[in-house]
C-alpha cells in the first residue's frame, strides 16, 4: 500500500477544499482534501507518490512522513519541460515561453499557448513556422497590389 493511500485511511472523513486551497496548491496535484485535526483544517495531497500536508493557504507544504519542508524547486520540476519556460508560475500552471503566455494541460502532461495548441520546443526561435511564412507571402502579395 502506497504511502498516500496509508495517509487517504488514516485521515477521515475527508472534506472538499475550498477554491483558495486548491490554488494554494501546485497545479499539478490531481488528488487531495482536508482534514479537521485537533480543530484544525489540515490539507493533504499526493505529490508523485509522496503524500504532501500543509496547515492551511498561506503556509508551506511538508512531506507528511519526514515533516521536511517540499522545495518550491521540487514542485517545479513536476512540470514536463519545466527547465524551458520562463516565469513559471506552479501554483496555476502557467508561464511564458519565448515571450507568450502558455498553460499546463495536467490531462496530457503538455504545455499549450491560450489558444489550446500544444508548444513545441524543437522549433527554433529564429525560423518562423509554415504558417508564418504562409502569411508574410499573402501580405507582400496584398501589399504589391495595392501599390
Amino acid at each position: 500500500m502506497s504511502h498516500w493511500e496509508i495517509v487517504r485511511q488514516t485521515y477521515p472523513p475527508k472534506l472538499e477544499l475550498t477554491e483558495p486551497e486548491t490554488h494554494h496548491l501546485p497545479y499539478t496535484i490531481t488528488e487531495s482534501f482536508a482534514a479537521n485535526i485537533q480543530g484544525s483544517r489540515i490539507l493533504f495531497a499526493k505529490f508523485g507518490s509522496e503524500a504532501i500536508y500543509l496547515q492551511g493557504v498561506g503556509h508551506t507544504c511538508k512531506y507528511e512522513d519526514g515533516r521536511e519542508i517540499v522545495e518550491e524547486s521540487y514542485f517545479k520540476a513536476s512540470f514536463v519541460d519545466y527547465g524551458l519556460v520562463d516565469n513559471l508560475d506552479y501554483h496555476t500552471g502557467t508561464a511564458k515561453f519565448r515571450g507568450k503566455e502558455i498553460k499546463y494541460d495536467r490531462k496530457n502532461h503538455r504545455w499549450t499557448y491560450l489558444n489550446n495548441y500544444p508548444v513545441n520546443f524543437n522549433t527554433p526561435s529564429e525560423h518562423n513556422t509554415l504558417a508564418e511564412e504562409e502569411d508574410m507571402v499573402q501580405v507582400e502579395e496584398l501589399l504589391e497590389t495595392t501599390e
